[in-house]
C-alpha cells in the first residue's frame, strides 16, 4: 500500500491479548468519528508489541485529517471534534491508559492524555500579574505595541502596553523593569499554570545595584538588635 499513509493510534497500557475486543471496538469507533473522511479511512491491521489501531488513507486525505487532530489536540477544533477527542480521552482515563499518534509527512506526535487530562480541565483566568526582566524590545505601529522582556535567558514577548507608555518606556532600553496589568494564564493537563498575554498598563524601572550595595542598605533600615526578635516572633509562629 505504497500510495497510502498510515495512523498507528498506539494506546499505552495494553497487550493485544489483554484488551477485551468490545473495549477495542469502542476506541476504533471514537477514532473514525476523529479523524473523519470516513469513506476514505480504512482499518488496516492491530499490531502486536502494544495495541496499536493502525488506519490508512489517500494521500489526498492527509491535509483533512492532520489538521483535525492538530485542532483536537490544542483544544481549538469544533463540536463534534472535540467531542470524541474528550471521549477518547475519558475512555482511556476510566481504563487507567494514554495514547499518542505520529502523523504522517512529519515528525509530529499527538499525545492523548488520557488519565492526566481527564480529571482536570483546561481552562483560562484573568488576573492581576506582573513580570520583570531586561527591556530587549518595543515593536508595532499602532495604539498598542509589543514589548520584550528577557527573562532569564528566556525572550518573553505575550506583552502588550499602550502607545504612550511604551514612549517613556523605550527610555529604559536594556534597563530592568517590571510591567503591571491583567494578565491572562492557562492551566495545562499536568495542572501547571503558564501565562498566555500580559495586557500591561503602568511599569516601574527596578533598581539594577549589586547584591552587596542593596545588603548594605537593607541592613542600615533594620534598628540594631532587632534580629532576634524576628527570629523569635517566627519561631513562635511555626509553634502556634
Amino acid at each position: 500500500m505504497s500510495d497510502v499513509f498510515e495512523y498507528s493510534f498506539r494506546i499505552i497500557g495494553p497487550k493485544p491479548d489483554t484488551i477485551p475486543m468490545s473495549r477495542l471496538a469502542t476506541y476504533m469507533g471514537e477514532l473514525a468519528r476523529l479523524m473523519g473522511s470516513h469513506e476514505n479511512v480504512h482499518f488496516g491491521r492491530i499490531e502486536d508489541q502494544s495495541v496499536s489501531i493502525v488506519a490508512f488513507a489517500s494521500p489526498s486525505e492527509i491535509p483533512l485529517i492532520s489538521p483535525r487532530l492538530r485542532a483536537a489536540s490544542r483544544g481549538e477544533a469544533n463540536s463534534d471534534i472535540a467531542s470524541s477527542w474528550k471521549r477518547i480521552n475519558e475512555h482511556l482515563a476510566e481504563d487507567g491508559w494514554a495514547a499518542e499518534m505520529r502523523l504522517p509527512r512529519s515528525t509530529e506526535l499527538i499525545v492523548f492524555p488520557g488519565k492526566a487530562k481527564a480529571a482536570t480541565a483546561l481552562r483560562s483566568i484573568n488576573q492581576p500579574t506582573s513580570v520583570q526582566g531586561r527591556l530587549i524590545r518595543i515593536e508595532g505601529a499602532g495604539d498598542v505595541v509589543r514589548v520584550g522582556l528577557d527573562i532569564d535567558g528566556d525572550l518573553t514577548a505575550r506583552i502588550s502596553l499602550d502607545a504612550h507608555n511604551a514612549q517613556q518606556l523605550a527610555t529604559f532600553f536594556h534597563r530592568h523593569v517590571r510591567l503591571s496589568g491583567e494578565g491572562r494564564w492557562k492551566r495545562d493537563s499536568e495542572g501547571r499554570w503558564s501565562l498566555e498575554s500580559l495586557t500591561a498598563s503602568s511599569f516601574e524601572v527596578l533598581d539594577e545595584g549589586d547584591l552587596k550595595a542593596v545588603l548594605h542598605s537593607l541592613s542600615e533600615t533594620i534598628p540594631p538588635g532587632s534580629g532576634q526578635e524576628i527570629i523569635k516572633a517566627v519561631d513562635e509562629l511555626r509553634s502556634a
